[in-house]
């Protein structure tokens, strides 16, 4: 998250930002005396809470960046890396979303639980995942990796929807 002061500018300075531009991406909040502006394609999401002035009720403004410190200062220094580079740019600098350990998995997992809520056979699941051409070559093949990484997954579903999610916000 970025906290900024937003001072009205005119739309001729090369420095002012015009949320009109980045709309198609903007959700705005406005509460205690604040506006919180979140720039998110679903996947990438970028925080900026205005402290002072407006984003949405003036035009352009120029921000002023409320950094301080050194022990807390690269959280909001890595949000602000990311808004100049769709800025710049008009999309979300992959490398500036690492993507996290582990993400993929988890993914799998999700998709292997909605698959068990819904009735689906391990092949059905393989099929979804990794699709019909390796399911058909690979199923009965020389190795049951397919079927084991199928049955793995299903028990790490079954393990969060039991309870196991609660493991996740302790990072």
């Amino acid at each position: 998250m970025l906290q900024v002061r937003a001072v009205p500018s005119a739309a001729s300075d090369p420095d002012a930002i015009d949320l009109a531009r980045l709309m198609r991406w903007a959700t705005i909040v406005r509460g205690g005396g604040r506006e919180h502006v979140a720039l998110s394609d679903g996947w990438h999401r970028i925080r900026i809470d205005v402290v002072e002035g407006t984003l949405v009720e003036e035009g352009p403004a120029r921000l002023d960046y409320l950094l301080s410190g050194l022990t807390r200062v690269d959280a909001p220094v890595l949000t602000l890396r990311r808004m100049l580079g769709l800025w710049r740019t008009g999309r979300f600098a992959r490398l500036l979303y690492p993507t996290e350990p582990g993400l993929p998995r988890r993914l799998e997992t999700l998709r292997v639980g909605d698959a068990i809520a819904a009735g689906a056979s391990y092949r059905e699941m393989a099929v979804a995942l990794y699709g019909e051409g390796l399911v058909r070559s690979e199923w009965r093949g020389r190795s049951d990796f397919l079927m084991s990484r199928v049955r793995r997954r299903a028990g790490e579903a079954r393990a969060m929807a039991a309870g196991g999610w609660r493991a996740l916000l302790g990072r």
